[in-house]
């Protein structure tokens, strides 16, 4: 007998690792529903909840002098993220009470006497940059920006701020602002800046970056004030996608993206640096270094494992915390297929434990968001689910995907929007040859632009899927950019296109114009606090289908936003979606 939907729903994680200033005890996020702060003593194993809010707690910082903590909750899911301070057993005090607004937090100051954070209050389109003191929480806007501001951190004399403009992928630039001016000049060129950071000196920066029309991204030391750059390292035809530099600035730990999978390197920051091993095969992220530098805290997890808290020392890994799970779940493997121009599309496959019926199994093409986004090898219950429902599972990694380099993320922009929903056509073809499929049972399902994209292959390629489920996915590009958050609206339009130049691109591509051609039923799920994709996209979708007598089902749930993030919604989804392909597959 599979395992009901819901047993998937309440699987533990745990993630962002941070250590306490004596480097005895983790503070982490954790949760089997709404994740939110403990503390784990890495001497007893005893672990403490700190937080108990009725929303998920979205990050953690601690402060560079103590063990105090600053995290951040929105509302339901509507990303407008407010700001707390957590010391010791007192209760949670309110560094930010606009509910309004998003605050970006930004870092502490050396001294802890003061955070920095980017936030939307004046205007929803802009950021503007504060100061504030922690103890009276008196605040001062220092920088008042266009579009997305984010602030990542001060230099240790607080005199200087980096800030990042992000106007797109590919169209970010990184800038230093000075605190007593207000004046911020830009360093370098506009490129991809990720993990901006001063160092310890205050006389550099460290960043990931494609500077200087590098393929992927590489851990660079600039200067502020020329922009002139060094390699600290660039690991072979991968982006590394994280870092972390102990206190004392001599360890370096880095983490690649091989084809998906982690490669976590740790050791002298000159010198060749091991890989390390015995980790879970999948992703590692939230690097933490101990106060003393001699140990290193991250999350780690794979498809057979939920996020679990590891630790470094002396050369090798071991784990701190594990979930407790009695459930057995399925591997992915590694696959590509060639497209329409011979391009190679990667991806991901995975076969039920269940017997296989002497057809095959059913199978569900599962395309991820982004579109500048990867799927893959990490824990996904959803996924799981499927599998245990008895579906195989493919999951795409079409152009537009990251962790390929810069050439293949950009290779569906705008004109070539639609070469992307091709290469799931492509995608279908291959499974359909597989020998464990049933090549006359596919489906597929995505969210947010994964969304857009299930509803695109059913409308562009629709002899080829028995049933769809679209996630708050896109319906118009049009009325996406008019509804969306106005902070995002130029932000996507530098991914899809200008509503007025590329009007009739945008015609051609948004699938509600073409759902007449739709022939697999459709199951349609949207939360009504989305903040990236208006609830509007899908009743769109749910009206149109409807006024042509088309097979549609739709969910909405009341307390969500751009995902289904509470345990009930998630037992409801799982349910829904698992009893949909039952009896359409």
């Amino acid at each position: 007998m599979p395992h009901a939907p819901e047993a998937f729903v309440t699987i533990g994680a745990a993630t962002s690792p941070s250590f306490s200033r004596d480097g005895e005890m983790l503070f982490h996020l954790r949760g089997s529903g709404l994740p939110q702060v403990w503390a784990l003593n890495l001497a007893t194993g005893a672990e403490r909840q700190l937080t108990f809010h009725d929303e998920k707690v979205a990050f953690i910082r601690r402060s560079p002098v103590d063990d105090r903590l600053i995290y951040g909750i929105d509302r339901g899911g509507d990303e407008r993220q407010q700001l707390l301070l957590l010391d010791g057993d007192a209760e949670p005090r309110e560094l930010t009470a606009n509910p309004a607004s998003i605050h970006d937090f930004g870092g502490w100051s050396s001294d802890a006497t003061k955070i920095v954070y980017a936030v939307n209050e004046r205007d929803e389109a802009h950021f503007d940059v504060y100061i504030q003191d922690v103890a009276s929480g008196v605040r001062q806007c220092v920088y008042q920006g266009d579009n997305i501001i984010t602030v990542s951190g001060f230099r240790s004399d607080a005199a200087k701020l980096a800030l990042l403009n992000d106007r797109g992928y590919g169209d970010m630039s990184l800038l230093v602002l000075d605190v007593a001016t207000g004046k911020a000049r830009e360093v370098g060129e506009p490129t991809n800046w990720q993990s901006v950071r001063w160092a310890s000196d205050g006389r550099t920066l460290l960043a990931l970056t494609d500077l200087d029309g590098s393929n992927f991204l590489r851990l660079c030391r600039i200067d502020p004030e020329t922009g002139a750059y060094t390699v600290v390292y660039a690991a072979d035809e991968r982006d590394v996608e994280s870092w972390s530099l102990s206190s004392d600035g001599s360890t370096l730990a880095t983490v690649e993206n091989d084809r998906g999978y982690a490669v976590l390197r740790v050791g002298p920051l000159d010198n060749e640096r091991p890989i390390v091993t015995g980790l879970p095969h999948g992703v590692v992220t939230d690097l933490a270094w101990s106060p003393d530098g001699r140990s290193l805290a991250f999350s780690a997890a794979a498809p057979t494992e939920p996020p679990s808290l590891w630790l470094w020392r002396n050369g090798s890994a071991r784990a701190v915390w594990r979930p407790d799970v009695t459930l057995e779940f399925v591997d992915l493997e590694l696959v590509e297929w060639p497209s329409f121009d011979g391009s190679r599309i990667p991806g991901w496959l995975a076969l039920p434990r269940s017997q296989r019926p002497a057809a095959g199994y059913p199978a569900v093409v599962w395309v991820h968001g982004g579109p500048v986004g990867q799927t893959r090898p990490n824990f996904r219950p959803d996924i799981q689910m499927l599998l245990a429902q008895g579906f195989a599972v493919l999951m795409p990694n079409v152009r537009g995907s990251s962790g390929y380099g810069r050439a293949y993320t950009e290779s569906d922009d705008v004109h070539r929007r639609l070469d992307s929903v091709t290469d799931l056509a492509h995608g279908r073809a291959w499974l359909a040859t597989h020998p464990a499929i049933d090549a006359e049972r596919i489906g597929i399902m995505g969210q947010s632009y994964g969304g857009f994209m299930v509803m695109s292959a059913i409308t562009e390629h629709p002899e080829l899927w028995r049933a769809a489920v679209n996630y708050y996915g896109i319906a118009d590009f049009v009325t996406l950019l008019e509804g969306t958050g106005p902070w995002r609206r130029n932000h996507r339009a530098a991914e899809y296109g200008d509503p007025e130049r590329d009007a009739e691109l945008f015609a051609r591509i948004s699938p509600i114009h073409r759902v007449e051609r739709i022939r697999a039923p459709v199951l349609i799920a949207h939360g009504s606090r989305d903040p990236r994709v208006p609830m509007g996209e899908s009743e769109q979708f749910v009206t149109a289908l409807q006024e042509r007598q088309k097979k549609v089902s739709y969910e909405t749930f009341d307390y969500a936003g751009h995902g289904f993030i509470r345990p009930d919604d998630r037992r409801r989804i799982y349910r829904a979606v698992a009893e949909f392909f039952d009896a359409h597959l």
